[in-house]
């Protein structure tokens, strides 16, 4: 039943095209944009409203979907009536509006994009999910939601997967039981990096006319390394920097085009926003600032604003208040307290100077002969603190601060030549010739890293959240080089940022294209030697050398070298073939890798003997028939009223098996 998404994306933007954009300028784009967005409220609504009857499982949401598109139908069917037209000349304006946009592109900037974007969507679909936090809360929360038919909170070991922020999984959830499997996961991301690409080049058409800046633009942000690499897996940050720079886009669509409808659509990606990750507001807030004061001064808006204001509040709670309050009862808190050590406690101007050059010194870490150019980079960061006087790793802003070199690892990988554009294109904004919405636009986007900076503290892994800066500045990047170069240079630098990015989309560390075993064994030692980079690789790090995700077994995928361990643990296991099995994890643990190497139809999974405040939702009539622990529990234990004893032990997993079972066991793994 998974068509019945695209079924319902193309009848909705059919609707959208004949409701709202027939007629207007990138009408095809924004028919797109506004189905994916009215199509994501979708999935977030009807997940909550299933959930509040017990009906989260695979016959409702069949059902749910068959019914929008019944619905998206008729409205089509009314639209077309309404018009005097039909399907296939709406197709026909499509396909002329798409040729005329291919022609604007450029057939190099169209091979660099579709390049990148075929090499990661090929991933996308092939690749067993494996991201690391993805396997601790993003997808280990859609087992326990079905087993339980609802969404509500559930007891566990990992505090992320009941505190954080769930839109993304809901989307997840949905592709898992339309399709009954974990096919599509990647794609999710992969989409809404074509949808963030889809609002910038409607951003730049809003502040200029230039074709050139629109090559760049695109070409900038599809070829940042966090995102090509990001969409390739099943987080959530291109899902929150599409709301974001979704919601910059109809804020700058209304002060340009005066478009009522520009509203709604706010209303819904920031309810959706917020549903994803708490990051959106930091990058939102100056552009929400902006559209306030653009309303205010002009009177003839105030009863818009005040709709507008409160459609905006309407919307967000429905979609929000449900998890926020399920969250506050258990930690007494809507957003949980995971997330309170990545705050920055910020006291001083001096403070934000420290960790403002800190987000951006995360960037501009880069290889080098005997790592003489970290060297220097670093102590112009030190340098700095000095003057300012103010310690590098000052308490309450972030995490040791730590130079990186090269990584091309979803969570850690930084945006060398992408910073270094932005931080060059500043000077370069003096000489560009930008129209008055452009000089507001790029004021807005650097305010928003300045209230990121200002909120969150430094983090190794901050890369990732700072794409949704990266890619509200990508049409500034565009405007900018491509008012001061010229044609022959914005060629020079399309190539130079398709060169730059390729490595990332062919070779990712945890599920490349090709094979990195090769090319670390083969190629890069030959690199290493000739440039005195003086990088280790062996056997202390083996993952980084993977077989081709075209060949690898999903189980290799998951695991890697990891895999003989589990293989033993999953024998033994299914030896005894339980029905109810106890989790007893900690923060990291790999849950959903455990799920998938143990599923089997019948079987129940579900975390025992928690030790946060979500054990008030451990359900004590559950018994398990055996106990998958990460930390040692002891030779025997007693959990819900049974007694277990430890029956198989391999590094750091141990089980623990009913105790009048014990002696039966004839595995000899003990």
């Amino acid at each position: 039943m998974i068509f019945l998404i695209p079924l319902a994306m193309w009848l909705c933007s059919a609707c959208c095209y004949l409701a709202f954009f027939k007629g207007s300028p990138q009408s095809f784009r924004r028919s797109l944009l506004a189905s994916g967005i009215f199509l994501f409220f979708f999935i977030a609504a009807s997940t909550e409203l299933l959930s509040a009857f017990n009906q989260i499982n695979a016959i409702a949401i069949d059902m749910v979907w068959l019914l929008l598109s019944v619905t998206l139908i008729g409205i089509s069917a009314r639209l077309q009536k309404k018009q005097r037209t039909n399907l296939r000349t709406i197709m026909g304006d499509w396909l002329v509006s798409s040729k005329a946009f291919y022609k604007k592109l450029g057939a190099l900037t169209v091979f660099a994009l579709a390049s990148i974007l075929t090499c990661t969507l090929i991933v996308a679909i092939v690749a067993t999910p494996n991201n690391l936090d993805s396997f601790s809360y993003h997808l280990s929360r859609l087992v326990y939601w079905v087993q339980n038919g609802n969404v509500e909170h559930y007891a566990s070991h990992i505090e992320r997967a009941i505190s954080f922020s769930p839109f993304s999984e809901y989307v997840h959830l949905h592709t898992y039981l339309l399709s009954g499997g974990n096919r599509y996961f990647q794609l999710v991301q992969w989409l809404c990096l074509a949808g963030i690409l889809i609002c910038i080049s409607i951003i730049v058409s809003l502040l200029s006319g230039s074709d050139r800046a629109l090559r760049i633009a695109l070409c900038f942000a599809a070829t940042l390394p966090i995102v090509v690499l990001e969409s390739m897996t099943t987080q959530n940050d291109l899902i929150v920097a599409f709301l974001i720079v979704a919601t910059a886009l109809y804020v700058f669509d209304f002060t340009v085009n005066r478009k009522y409808i520009a509203f709604f659509l706010i209303a819904l990606t920031v309810s959706l926003g917020m549903m994803t990750k708490g990051t959106f507001v930091f990058y939102v807030l100056p552009f929400g600032f902006y559209l306030l004061i653009f309303l205010l001064i002009r009177p003839v808006y105030w009863k818009a604003l005040a709709f507008s204001m409160g459609g905006i509040v309407i919307i967000v709670l429905l979609l929000n208040a449900p998890f926020w309050l399920r969250t506050y009862e258990i930690f007494e808190s809507p957003v949980g307290t995971m997330s309170n050590g990545n705050r920055a406690d910020i006291r001083s101007a001096t403070d934000l100077t420290s960790l403002l050059s800190k987000h951006i010194f995360l960037h501009l870490g880069f290889v080098s002969p005997s790592n003489a150019y970290n060297n220097f980079m670093e102590s112009q960061l030190l340098s700095l603190h000095e003057t300012i006087g103010v310690p590098i790793d000052k308490p309450a802003t972030g995490m040791p601060f730590k130079m990186n070199k090269l990584n091309f690892n979803e969570d850690f990988a930084h945006n060398f030549f992408g910073m270094w554009l932005v931080l060059l294109s500043i000077p370069l904004l003096f000489l560009a010739r930008l129209s008055k919405e452009a000089k507001w636009f790029t004021g807005l986007a650097f305010l928003s890293f300045l209230a990121f900076c200002s909120f969150i503290g430094y983090q190794i892994y901050g890369s990732r959240l700072h794409i949704g800066f990266f890619v509200l500045i990508s049409p500034v990047i565009g405007l900018v080089y491509g008012s001061v170069f010229s044609s022959v240079l914005s060629r020079i630098l399309i190539i130079f940022l398709w060169l730059a990015a390729l490595p990332f989309a062919l070779l990712s560390s945890t599920h490349p294209l090709l094979s990195t075993k090769w090319f670390f064994e083969t190629v890069f030692p030959k690199i290493n030697t000739a440039l005195h980079l003086n990088m280790q690789v062996g056997a202390q790090n083996l993952n980084l050398m993977q077989e081709s995700v075209l060949f690898a077994k999903p189980e290799k995928i998951i695991w890697g070298d990891f895999l003989p361990e589990t293989e033993a643990l999953t024998r033994y296991v299914n030896a005894r073939n339980p029905q109810k099995i106890g989790f007893v994890f900690t923060e990291a643990s790999y849950d959903y890798a455990f799920q998938y190497s143990l599923q089997k139809e019948g079987r129940i999974f579900e975390h025992v003997m928690v030790r946060n405040p979500s054990n008030a939702l451990e359900k004590s009539e559950f018994q398990p028939d055996l106990i998958l622990a990460e930390r040692f529990e002891g030779e025997q234990f007693a959990c819900h009223g049974r007694s277990y004893k430890l029956g198989f032990h391999k590094r750091d997993k141990w089980i623990y098996i009913p105790q009048n079972e014990f002696e039966n066991d004839s595995t000899g793994n003990r």
